[in-house]
């Protein structure tokens, strides 16, 4: 190599590592301009273009530089590289052996290797060029060993080690991405998110980079962020079925079901027998009221892949369905079947069995059957009762009278939105399937933004105070501009851009304070139900996500208590501020109901709102099917087929008489 080759080359690293890659090609471009056949910049150049993802080019100036230098090992390996990306995996394992003769004192050619290997079904091989890879790698032993630091708890430890390799691997994705991970463990979603848009600038042509990020923002709840991710994730590799998966998932969260569907429907083209999808396919059909061919697309996950819970429990959960005995039979063999560590899908074979029990009138095996599914539900996630309540002293502390009377609120001639709050199954969906009936009101189902937002308020503080004690250092043009951001971040879910609009997320009975300060118009209605009616409703549902407090009766209960203390205090702070609507009137009496719903939202009386069973709209719940019938008597005092099993509940419920008399 001359002395001009290897400062052009240690100009192009440079450039490289800064992360500046179309510069780098640039000067490669202008190297050979004077000198076209060195092979070593033809090379790089050729690991260039396939790092910017331009595959043709980069083929050609590789294989250039393997006909101008047949022993050149790295144009071999990044070719193989080249093939594997393209889903060649014969072909790219041709020429990483290839490199591997000429040169086997290369960790990436034996890592490339070990993928091309599994991907032909070669596991041995694959495993030997693996223990190859490890043996010749001192950054991926430590990688190694991060990640056991990290499985095992010891944090700090792993950060440690990942810093120290950074130092001598500044550019080096895995670090960065492992990096990235710790961060937001760790609370530092600032750090973390620039380590992530670091890895894509550093690897602008690799899609999991995307994917990445796109699974960070989600996490956070910027769900419209994540799915602008993933849709560059696709753009960049069309090929890969579980981005098509991950960003259906994510537009179904945002309450997008027919662009859910057309990405599901996508991922089938690409795999007909793709089970996560079809199931994906289902719950969009059900949700816009296609129940027939939601069923349909359960049942074609099923017979796949009879395993699949989360197929099972969806069939069931639709109202009307019946199993058959054979089903029945199929179920059982297949939860007897499960790995012991599979508790996902035991979950929900155990809940499928109890609605199955449940339309045989056989009572007893359904609760049998909720109480396994409950107890190993409730093992898998995090609650605690205690930090709860502690939260909600802190917000009844907050927002006292003396605190609310500090601020004017702000004339406006624009509607607020309608929040719905409650608990979960206390007929909040019903209630929102009135109001949507409404030429003036959209339904916008359950936002996660008031709570996001009002966690994020004051921002990463020296002094630790976050809400609800930041407020006090808030002004009303602070609070004005708050309520701005939550219509800002309403927007993407509400596509027809009605007057109104309905926000049912149950939680959000914590937030009545801020909602009145930050939205003075907003409305504000408290679904209620039978309590123990409620306790019955949440531990008979297998939630998507949330609801933590569903999966034991008794924390429930003592939760069903302390929602209704702070409705209580809200009542007592301000009252005449929000309304209060019974299911058990509800069904009664609908018509007065409606009436006194929509007076309260200001709103016109439209027959709509009395027919809302024939409104056509996508409802996101469990209540899909039952809001699409005429109002039935059949689920009041359903807690009655259990009330043997009870006696614990009503104890707790006991402890405020003015709750358990309701009825």
């Amino acid at each position: 190599m001359s002395n001009d080759t290897r400062k052009a080359m240690n100009d192009v690293f440079r450039l490289i590592n800064s992360g500046q890659t179309e510069q780098a090609e640039a000067a490669c471009r202008a190297y050979l301009d004077d000198s076209p056949d060195d092979v070593n910049i033809l090379g790089l150049l050729g690991a260039i273009l396939l790092k910017l993802g331009r595959a043709t080019n980069a083929r050609e100036l590789l294989e250039r530089a393997i006909e101008l230098e047949p022993s050149f090992a790295k144009p071999h390996e990044d070719l193989g590289t080249l093939f594997l990306r393209e889903g060649n995996a014969a072909e790219a394992r041709r020429y990483l052996e290839t490199a591997i003769k000429l040169d086997g004192g290369q960790a990436s050619a034996y890592s490339m290797l070990a993928n091309a290997c599994r991907q032909t079904g070669d596991l041995e091989a694959g495993e030997e060029a693996h223990r190859k890879f490890m043996a010749l790698s001192p950054l991926a032993q430590s990688l190694a060993k991060a990640e056991q630091l990290l499985a095992a708890g010891q944090t700090a430890a792993a950060e440690k080690i990942c810093d120290e390799a950074s130092k001598e691997n500044p550019t080096n994705t895995q670090v960065l991405r492992l990096l990235a991970r710790i961060a937001s463990d760790t609370g530092r979603p600032v750090v973390a998110e620039g380590l992530l848009k670091r890895i894509i600038n550093l690897s602008p042509d690799d899609y999991r980079c995307m994917v990445d990020l796109g699974l960070y923002l989600a996490e956070h709840g910027r769900y419209p962020e994540a799915v602008e991710a993933l849709k560059k994730a696709v753009s960049m590799d069309p090929t890969v079925i579980g981005t098509h998966q991950r960003l259906g998932d994510f537009l179904a969260i945002m309450g997008k079901p027919a662009d859910a569907l057309e990405v599901y429907e996508t991922a089938l083209r690409l795999d007909s027998e793709f089970v996560p999808a079809l199931v994906g396919s289902g719950h969009m059909l059900r949700i816009v009221g296609r129940s027939d061919e939601a069923i349909q697309s359960y049942e074609a996950g099923i017979a796949l892949q009879p395993a699949f819970g989360d197929a099972w429990w969806s069939l069931a959960s639709l109202r009307g369905y019946t199993f058959t005995p054979d089903q029945i039979e199929l179920m059982q063999t297949q939860i007897d079947a499960v790995d012991d560590e599979d508790n996902i899908s035991k979950i929900s074979f155990y809940f499928a069995l109890a609605r199955a029990a449940e339309e045989q009138q056989n009572f007893e095996k359904a609760w049998t059957c909720y109480d396994l599914g409950n107890s190993l539900k409730r093992s898998s996630v995090q609650y605690d009762p205690v930090r709860v309540e502690s939260s909600h002293d802190a917000v009844i502390k907050q927002f006292d009278s003396e605190f609310l009377s500090k601020f004017e609120p702000q004339e406006s001639d624009q509607p607020g939105p309608i929040f719905i709050v409650g608990m979960p199954r206390s007929g909040s969906t019903l209630v929102e399937q009135i109001l949507a009936s409404h030429s003036q009101v959209e339904g916008a189902a359950e936002l996660p933004f008031m709570g996001l937002l009002a966690e994020a308020l004051g921002g990463p503080r020296s002094n630790g105070v976050k809400y609800p004690e930041v407020l006090a250092e808030m002004s009303a043009t602070q609070l004005a501009a708050f309520g701005k951001s939550y219509l800002y971040y309403s927007q993407s879910n509400r596509p027809q851009g009605l007057p109104q609009f309905t926000d049912k997320m149950p939680a959000n009975f914590t937030h009545v304070g801020l909602i009145h300060l930050a939205l003075p118009n907003a409305k504000i209605i408290d679904t209620r139900r039978h309590p123990l009616d409620v306790c019955i409703g949440n531990f008979r549902q297998l939630f998507a996500q949330g609801k933590n407090h569903a999966y034991d009766l008794n924390e429930c209960a003592e939760y069903y208590l302390d929602y209704v203390r702070v409705m209580n205090h809200w009542d007592e702070v301000l009252p005449g501020r929000v309304l209060r609507v019974n299911y058990e009137d509800v069904v009664a009496n609908v018509e007065s109901e409606v009436r006194r719903l929509l007076e309260y939202c200001e709103l016109p009386w439209e027959d709509a709102c009395l027919n809302f069973h024939q409104t056509s709209r996508a409802v996101n719940t469990a209540s899909s099917e039952q809001v699409r019938e005429p109002i039935y008597t059949d689920a009041v005092a359903y807690w009655q087929h259990y009330e043997s099993k009870l006696d614990d509940v009503k104890e707790i419920l006991a402890l405020d008489p003015a709750v358990c008399s309701q009825k």
